[in-house]
């Protein structure tokens, strides 16, 4: 019961995170734009009228305000993540370190411990 309920919880916070939330309340908004149209006009004026955007009601126009914030806000966060993502060129200008030639590499070290013996337990057996 638990699982099914976080699963539901995910699903709206991603739902809400895309904002689905105003294509559901525009939604509502047109089915009760065309009902009540419907009873005072025919149906294909009530079906003109719902849906050609000059004619709003309260819901559409909160729908559309919502909707602008939301892009706003989305614009400005993914305008600030580009403009940090590009590298400038003074990133590049930092010196590159010298490579170690072979003479001074770890595997012609003098001090280095030379181990020719076996290891100090057996490997073990295959069944």
């Amino acid at each position: 019961m638990r699982k099914r309920w976080s699963q539901w919880l995910v699903i709206g916070l991603v739902g809400i995170s895309l904002g689905f939330q105003w294509t559901l309340l525009q939604s509502v908004a047109w089915t009760v734009m065309l009902l009540d149209r419907s009873t005072q006009m025919d149906w294909v004026q009530a079906i003109e009228t719902t849906f050609d955007g000059h004619h709003p009601c309260a819901l559409c126009k909160v729908v559309r305000q919502g909707r602008d914030n939301q892009q706003q806000q989305t614009t400005l966060v993914f305008s600030f993540a580009k403009t940090d993502m590009v590298p400038s060129e003074r990133a590049f200008e930092l010196p590159l370190p010298e490579i170690a030639s072979v003479e001074h590499s770890p595997a012609r070290d003098q001090h280095a411990v030379s181990r020719s013996g076996s290891p100090p337990w057996q490997p073990p057996r295959h069944a």
